[in-house]
């Protein structure tokens, strides 16, 4: 019965590292997409996350904001924005495949 716990306890421990990397408190499920495409924009209150599939469908998530603040964690190589498709995401993506206009 106790290896039954490995997954679970791995994926527990791996979650935590991905938030400690990232600074953040963890109420959401992780997706990375490394290789999309992606950006973000803001459109009067609100701030919306887009990132094209390898298909090319673009895809539109509101980001979630804690206290006023789009909760978008940057770090050297990747950024996680946490966002609204139907459930609260972190969505990971490497920062070379950031299209937003700066």
């Amino acid at each position: 019965m106790a290896k039954e716990k490995g997954p679970v306890a791995d994926f527990v421990q791996t979650r935590k590292r991905i938030n400690d990397y990232f600074g953040c408190e963890g109420d959401f499920f992780i997706h990375p997409l490394l290789d999309f495409e992606w950006a973000v924009r803001e459109d009067e209150d609100f701030t919306f996350l887009c990132y094209w599939t390898t298909e090319g469908k673009k895809i539109d998530a509101v980001v979630v904001k804690k206290s006023g603040t789009p909760m978008i964690y940057k770090t050297k190589d990747y950024t996680m924005v946490v966002a609204i498709d139907c459930v609260k995401i972190g969505f990971i993506f490497r920062n070379g495949k950031n299209q937003t206009q700066q």
